[in-house]
């Protein structure tokens, strides 16, 4: 009797110590399975979206400021005292994936409303090995009716912008993630395009503690929509960004050097004739608070 009793004891102890090792496992195996952490600092690289979203029921008020040209003028101390372009938005989690927000431009007077969502995670066991997430807006150029011309229309105002982002982490330092887009604008000049598709490059490169260099390449492709004897008045540039991003758990800084001063990314890839390297660049900086 004895001896069942310390057998029972023992089976009854094994099955607790297999049961609880399981459990550890199973733990591990689910965090191992989480997204990686920290792939980018802020849900804007530069010009551009990362695969970033704020946390679910988070809000982040954005500034993103952009001096003069280089090339502005003598005495312009390098475009800061030149005109500037100025954005003012807020961003809203409605879960871990999926954002919306709302922001206002300077220049264009550009209403700009966003979504935003994450589609897949990379996840820390290597099971996913890239995130991807697609992001979008709707823009109402809010200017008056006069600069549309004689056949204005209220549709004439709005314009779109298609962008699906996949990026990975390759290590705890670096990450790069690669982009197309699709933008729209319902009226333009008859030399310009309505359409126009772009590649996009960018990438984050840490320093030291949340301190990275940051970049970003945007290459407009050529219309397919034109005949060959027609020639685009002034086809837009490349685009080009180099800076460094300061990080906290509330806020997000970055302050770099580009050639893109219109901030909404629709007008950069359509209409941007600043050339990088030709009197075209400018300072800028983002500033993104977490609430």
């Amino acid at each position: 009797m004895r001896n069942t009793i310390s057998l029972l004891k023992r089976s009854i102890l094994f099955i607790l110590v297999l049961f609880t090792f399981q459990s550890i496992w199973a733990q591990e195996e689910k965090k191992e399975d989480l997204p990686v952490r920290s792939p980018y600092e802020a849900v804007m690289l530069v010009d551009f979206p990362t695969t970033k979203t704020p946390a679910k029921g988070a809000f982040e008020i954005h500034i993103h400021h952009r001096f003069g040209t280089f090339g502005s003028g003598t005495g312009d101390l390098l475009g800061i005292y030149a005109p500037a372009n100025i954005r003012m938005g807020l961003n809203y989690g409605i879960t871990d994936r999926i954002a919306i927000g709302f922001g206002t431009e300077k220049n264009h007077k550009m209403q700009e409303f966003i979504f935003a969502y994450r589609l897949l995670n990379q996840t820390r066991s290597g099971k996913i090995p890239v995130a991807v997430m697609y992001y979008g807006n709707a823009v109402i150029d809010a200017r008056a009716k006069e600069v549309f011309g004689v056949n204005y229309k209220g549709s004439n105002r709005l314009s779109y912008f298609n962008q699906l982002i996949v990026s990975r982490k390759f290590s705890s330092s670096f990450t790069l993630h690669t982009a197309l887009s699709f933008s729209h604008f319902n009226a333009v000049d008859s030399l310009l395009e309505h359409d126009k598709i772009a590649l996009h490059f960018g990438g984050r490169l840490k320093l030291w503690s949340d301190n990275s260099l940051v970049f970003e390449y945007t290459q407009p492709l050529k219309p397919n929509n034109f005949a060959e004897h027609v020639e685009l008045t002034n086809p837009p540039k490349p685009g080009l960004s180099l800076g460094l991003e300061l990080g906290t758990s509330t806020h997000a800084f970055e302050i770099f050097v580009s050639n893109y001063q219109e901030i909404i990314p629709q007008q950069n890839v359509s209409f941007n004739q600043n050339d990088f390297f030709d009197g075209g660049a400018l300072i800028g900086f983002n500033i993104t608070v977490r609430i």
